[in-house]
């Protein structure tokens, strides 16, 4: 973020300063404990916690200027901004901030593989742009916010990761965010819960090309379900402008896929070698998306060939570790049954002398809840799972889908808390054993890939 001046801020959101308005903001923030000199402290008020109870904590850590919408009590050198609503204020504050700049903007989503789209599309168009990019997983309201304070004036390109699990949410964003370029990943199940069907999860993901013209273009996964032709997407589309429509598995293919296990995937588009140190198959495809936009913007698939030999994967997004001669696959911010399929199957491909999956629930899938488990249960013995450890309301349904298969080899652990699972990993894994862990994040299984890091020297 550029230094702004607090009284710009103040005007985008309609805002009342009081106390010091010579204050210039850096940088702006919703979490009290990232708070210091030179930060905005964005005080929010959530179904938990309200943003205002931390004003003091984030003042004696140095910050000094604070975006409030309840009457609070002034302290010496500070400046308030005073609104109604600090959620809507932040988003004005946010848009009327990222207009200064004459920016390539990109919005990225789908139900699986929107946070690895967007860290490779980020890659990708920094072969050319100097571009910001949606950090972690704030990919909501506020996240699109953070990130559009991630641009200055040499930015030329911004990334946005956008998150849904409700009808018109994505239609909010883009009526202010605007990219001129969209990708969707895929149309899954997740949030069926909420959604009800697949068809309004496809209409709902839709919603990104809601405010495109003749002009923008959207790239999208011909291999998914309501995505497969042009005339799908147009039928489907509120927005029934002519944008230019490219399909990744059409317009632009992959071959020669090769799975190297741990270190990564290798494939050629076009002629050429691409080679991306990322566990599964199925992250051709997400790099594809992200070349296919590259290729829009002028880059060539040399130059995001190039780039893509860089990346990392993030935190808890199918990230491997070796922890003391075992095999870490550590999945587990998220969980639906196609990512659930695509880590299982990353599993398969790595070396090991044994393969050991620890799954929990994935929520939030409605009618799907079941045949989903099931599904993903069935899956995993047929594709070569020595162990299911499993914990949840959901384990017997992994147990039944591994009972359907006919395969005899996988074996079966149903547990009924954590504790028991990190108790039980230790004492079974061996070195040589590769583990994939996974769930839904909100089931807390990202704490069993924890354990075993952090008792690495110990049973293991």
């Amino acid at each position: 973020m550029k230094s702004t001046d607090i009284a710009f801020l103040a005007d985008a959101c309609g805002g009342r300063v009081s106390g010091n308005t010579q204050l210039y903001i850096d940088n702006v923030k919703i979490d009290s404990r990232a708070c210091g000199q030179g930060d905005l402290f964005v005080c929010i008020v959530g179904e938990k916690n309200d943003g205002h109870d931390y004003i003091m904590k984030a003042y004696d850590q140095g910050c000094r200027a604070f975006l409030v919408s309840e009457t609070v009590e002034e302290q010496e050198g500070a400046a308030y901004i005073h609104v109604e609503d600090t959620n809507l204020a932040v988003r004005l504050m946010a848009q009327a901030y990222l207009a200064q700049f004459p920016v390539i903007k990109i919005g990225v989503t789908g139900s699986v593989g929107k946070t690895t789209t967007r860290m490779l599309t980020a890659a990708v168009m920094s072969a050319k742009y100097r571009t910001a990019c949606t950090q972690k997983n704030l990919n909501t309201h506020l996240g699109l916010c953070l990130t559009c304070f991630l641009a200055d004036d040499s930015t030329q390109c911004v990334v946005f990761e956008m998150g849904m699990d409700r009808k018109n949410e994505l239609a909010e964003y883009v009526e202010w965010v605007r990219p001129q370029l969209a990708i969707i990943t895929n149309v899954g199940v997740s949030h069926m819960e909420r959604l009800g069907s697949r068809d309004a999860i496809a209409d709902a993901k839709l919603e990104i090309v809601g405010k495109f013209t003749e002009d923008n273009i959207l790239i999208v996964n011909s291999f998914s379900d309501y995505l497969k032709t042009e005339e799908e997407i147009r039928e489907r589309a509120v927005n029934k402008n002519h944008f230019k429509i490219v399909s990744v598995g059409r317009d632009l293919c992959y071959e020669g896929l090769k799975n190297r296990g741990s270190d990564g995937i290798e494939f050629y588009v076009n002629g050429v070698k691409f080679e991306l140190p990322l566990l599964g198959e199925h992250n051709a495809l997400d790099a594809c998306l992200a070349i296919a936009c590259g290729k829009e913007f002028g880059i060539t698939e040399q130059q995001a060939a190039e780039a893509l030999s860089k990346v990392e994967a993030n935190e808890r997004r199918l990230k491997a570790e070796d922890i003391n001669g075992v095999l870490l696959m550590d999945d587990s911010y998220n969980a639906s049954p196609d990512s659930m399929k695509a880590g299982i199957a990353a599993l398969e491909g790595v070396a090991a002398k044994r393969r050991i999956a620890v799954l929990s629930d994935m929520l939030e899938l409605g009618g799907a809840e079941d045949s989903g488990h099931i599904e993903v249960g069935r899956f995993a013995a047929e594709h070569g799972v020595d162990i299911l450890i499993a914990t949840g309301k959901k384990k017997e349904h992994y147990f039944r889908g591994v009972l359907e298969s006919g395969i005899t080899r996988t074996s079966t652990i149903g547990l009924d808390d954590l504790a028991s699972v990190k108790d039980l990993v230790l004492q079974i894994v061996r070195p040589g054993d590769a583990v994939l862990v996974k769930g839904s994040n909100s089931t807390q299984i990202g704490q069993v890939a924890e354990h075993i890091r952090n008792n690495s020297g110990k049973a293991l």
